[in-house]
């Protein structure tokens, strides 16, 4: 069986590396370097011939895609002379690919054990995912060794092919498939952390190491400054749309529209946010997925995800419910108040005074939003209710993770009626973010009620884990709103 290898690449070293692969490791090699193309073939094949989309030729059409990637996935000459970004940018490539070996061989493990069954309506790699990801950053100390020698052998060889660098990492396969431990620990993940619902759920993540001074808007960067990404302005030079494929990846550099026209006629691109779109399914943004139906899940998710790209600091989470139905009751500024203690930002100015900064400082150009999501070609677009206002925060920084956020804001969207998806109450919690005050007791036991019926609405979780998840969340509330009384 013949897979795709360049001509180019024909009588050098890196043939007889591609001769030692065997027949599986070249498919998976295949596959992780065509990437993007091989994620949204039926675009690409739209293009070709009527001929080329008949049946029986799919391996001709890969072929045409493989080529055309190993034209175009080569760093320019002009940016490979920038030495300094070299190493931050090629570890995140050779970490993408890692990482995809791994998903690859956790899908095949993974359905060998007896894992409960994944919703159709959710992304379908959720699990090979989120199992790759925390193994990877479980034997982080020996990818990174494997990875810091490749980086060193493609420097010395000046060599600027991505192929090139998928080929040396496919090398590795063997010694870094981990087949007869990958089971167990999946069902370590399923025993500790799975809370499964009937609400789908979806995040994305946005990094940087500039916080809210990364976008284009904002040019002077607050007097800081990012030695290792330089912003991320070299995103594209370096192709991470196409290896970042499978968590999402995308710049965000907040230009829309006519504020293309104010950018500077220079080369280089704007830089921004680096963000990790996990409900992306497609790099025209067409189309989109949630993850799962379980909080407990996604959660650990998150906090893998944040792991995995430790080197860029989190900065904000975008989390959206499937819109199931509403609650009744409508919800007060202090019910939204109780979201932002959750989830929010507070910290204290130079004068003592505590603020929630993500609001005080003008960083959102959302807080909650109704939006569309449309799973596939012809098929009914979902409507989504996003939480946009939300702090990205590393794992151990704070005394609870993501969990009882999550529930807290499921429960929030059964429990009470948000059609106005909060633009009523925006300018009070704006006031509350400059000067924040304590809630009274009575507002947080209000808000726990509700979100409790709001449990009992959805349906989804055992009595169990909702009276867990309300004495966790209350415990939250209570030592945030205690800041908040000093």
């Amino acid at each position: 069986m013949s897979f795709y290898f360049p001509e180019q690449l024909r009588s050098t070293r890196y043939e007889r590396v591609y001769q030692r692969l065997t027949a599986v490791e070249r498919l998976m090699l295949l596959r992780e370097f065509v990437g993007v193309t091989y994620r949204r073939r039926f675009l690409f094949f739209k293009n070709q011939s009527i001929h080329s989309r008949a049946p029986g030729v799919f391996r001709h059409n890969l072929d045409i895609a493989a080529a055309r990637q190993y034209r175009r996935l080569m760093i320019s000459r002009r940016v490979w002379r920038h030495r300094e970004i070299l190493s931050p940018y090629l570890k995140l490539i050779f970490r993408h690919f890692f990482y995809g070996y791994l998903v690859q061989g956790a899908r095949r493990v993974l359905a060998l054990e007896r894992l409960p069954s994944h919703s159709p309506d959710c992304y379908y790699d959720f699990f090979p995912n989120l199992a790759a990801m925390t193994w990877f950053n479980r034997q982080r100390p020996h990818y990174y060794s494997l990875i810091d020698s490749l980086i060193e052998q493609v420097v010395a060889d000046n060599q600027r092919s991505l192929y090139v660098y998928a080929l040396l990492t496919a090398s590795l396969i063997k010694k870094v498939l981990p087949f007869a431990e990958m089971g167990p620990m999946a069902q370590e993940l399923f025993a500790h952390h799975s809370r499964p619902g009937r609400t789908p759920i979806g995040v994305e993540l946005e990094f940087s190491n500039l916080g809210r001074f990364a976008t284009f808007d904002k040019p002077f960067k607050g007097g800081h400054s990012d030695p290792l990404f330089q912003n991320m302005h070299y995103y594209e030079a370096f192709f991470l749309d196409d290896v970042s494929w499978r968590l999402g990846g995308y710049l965000d550099s907040h230009i829309r529209g006519r504020s293309l026209l104010s950018l500077p006629r220079i080369g280089a691109q704007p830089g921004g946010f680096y963000e990790y779109s996990l409900v992306r399914l497609d790099y025209p943004r067409s189309f989109s997925m949630p993850l799962s139906l379980d909080p407990g899940l996604v959660a650990l998710y998150i906090n893998e995800v944040i792991n995995f790209v430790s080197e860029i600091k989190p900065h904000s989470l975008h989390i959206n419910f499937e819109k199931v139905a509403f609650g009744e009751l409508k919800p007060q500024l202090e019910d939204y108040l109780c979201l932002l203690l959750l989830g929010g930002d507070l910290g204290q100015n130079e004068k003592g005074a505590w603020r929630e900064r993500r609001l005080a400082d003008n960083e959102l150009r959302g807080v909650i939003q109704r939006r569309k999501h449309r799973p596939a070609e012809g098929q009914t677009a979902k409507e989504v209710v996003e939480y946009a206002f939300l702090r990205l925060w590393a794992p151990g920084e704070r005394d609870y993770d993501y969990y009882p956020v999550l529930m807290a804001f499921k429960g929030f969207q059964y429990g009470y009626n948000i059609d106005l998806s909060c633009r009523d109450q925006v300018q009070g919690m704006l006031s509350w973010a400059h000067n924040s005050k304590a809630l009274p007791e009575a507002a947080i036991i209000r808000f726990i009620e509700t979100i409790e019926i709001g449990w009992q609405r959805e349906g989804g979780h055992p009595a169990t884990v909702c009276r867990q998840a309300a004495e966790e969340i209350k415990r939250v509330l209570n030592q945030q709103n205690a800041l908040l009384k000093r």
